[in-house]
């Protein structure tokens, strides 16, 4: 999060950009705070304008909130492309990997933001194009790396394959990233049903069985796709 106090970055703003700034100071509160105490009165005092104006950029909370998803999926997107940047040379199959770990990574540092994205959603009719396009692009970037696995490896990377292994692939990412982040890993190694292997007090070995889930993951679409027909 920034080091600068709300009341510092209330002068950073000009007139024509409030609406920027405000979204700037949305993402700022989710850096520390939960999506529950974000108000458009408490970005007002935050910014410091009056809820008049916020009320003159924003409808209302929801409207608030889906302009800030989108630029959370863009930052998303934009943190998964750095993972990749950082090994331009890695093949496919590494390009897959690489952006599970990312994925789980930016929902750890991002944790109030990622549950803006993926635990909040609102009535249907009120999601901006924008916004969707935005979320769609992350998956686009997985999908595009297993495209590229499955050309490496010879095997069929037409639409209904890429798809299939894609959505494969994002279920058992965001759904592994969701049990690390509402604690269900550790209550099962509490338990004693699973051992301290798993646990995140043991970070070497607990990634190494991350790893292997991602390992059964690739392997697993390399053995199917053959087999993926609509």
């Amino acid at each position: 999060m920034s080091s600068n106090t709300p009341t510092e970055r209330k002068s950073t703003y000009h007139h024509g950009n409030l609406r920027e700034s405000l979204l700037a100071e949305a993402l700022a509160f989710l850096e520390s705070e939960s999506l529950e105490g974000l108000s458009l009165r408490t970005l007002a005092k935050r910014v410091g304008v009056s809820p008049t104006a916020v009320y003159s950029h924003f409808a209302d909370k929801v409207e608030l909130i889906i302009d800030v998803r989108t630029r959370g999926f863009t930052m998303l997107s934009e943190y998964l492309s750095a993972a990749l940047a950082r090994e331009p040379d890695a093949s496919g199959e590494r390009r897959v990997y690489l952006l599970g770990i990312a994925y789980m990574h930016f929902a750890q540092e991002k944790s109030n933001l990622f549950d803006t994205l993926f635990s909040w959603t609102p009535d249907f009719e009120r999601i901006k194009p924008e916004c969707i396009e935005a979320g769609v692009d992350s998956v686009e970037i997985l999908r595009e790396a297993i495209i590229d696995m499955l050309h490496e490896n010879g095997l069929p990377a037409t639409d209904y394959p890429a798809s299939v292994s894609s959505l494969s692939s994002w279920s058992l990412i965001h759904g592994l990233t969701m049990l690390v982040k509402t604690g269900s890993i550790e209550g099962a190694v509490f338990c004693g049903h699973w051992s301290s292997d798993f646990s995140e007090q043991s970070p070497k070995t607990q990634q190494r069985v991350f790893d292997h889930l991602l390992t059964i993951e690739i392997e697993g679409i390399k053995a199917a796709a053959h087999k993926l027909t609509p």
